[in-house]
């Protein structure tokens, strides 16, 4: 009797992604601290930081969860009113409607077991009753 399973082995590219960011992280830090090339300050600035937690969550769980994408759509909108005069009366509505059009167009999670479970009937308790086979 031969009892080989094969499975398939995904290899876990979050680490590798995670530590690919990181290394770019620290590689531009050194470089502004050379004075190598001329960085611009806004690389360095909070919103910046915001952009770079949200890559990381990304690449820690593969792109597969949205918190991500939300993190650092955040720190992009932050970076442009901060970056950019008057920016602020055109982002952040911006930013409302694209939050409302990806609510309306997001697939909605169904259970089977919701779908095609019959409704329970309440309890009665003058009732006798007897297990179900």
């Amino acid at each position: 009797m031969n009892n080989h399973i094969e499975t398939t082995v995904t290899p876990n590219n979050s680490k590798t992604a995670a530590g690919v960011i990181l290394l770019a992280i620290g590689g531009i830090l050194l470089i502004r601290e050379f004075d190598l090339f001329l960085i611009p300050d806004w690389l360095f600035s909070w919103p910046m930081w915001l952009v770079a937690w949200g890559l990381y969550m990304g690449a820690k769980y593969n792109f597969r969860k949205p918190s991500w994408l939300m993190i650092s759509l955040i720190g992009v909108a932050f970076l442009l009113t901060e970056n950019i005069p008057n920016a602020e009366g055109i982002v952040w509505p911006v930013a409302v409607m694209g939050f409302g059009t990806w609510m309306i167009m997001k697939p909605r999670k169904h259970k089977e077991e919701y779908l095609f479970e019959k409704p329970k009937e309440t309890f009665q308790f003058h009732k006798p009753t007897e297990p179900e086979v």
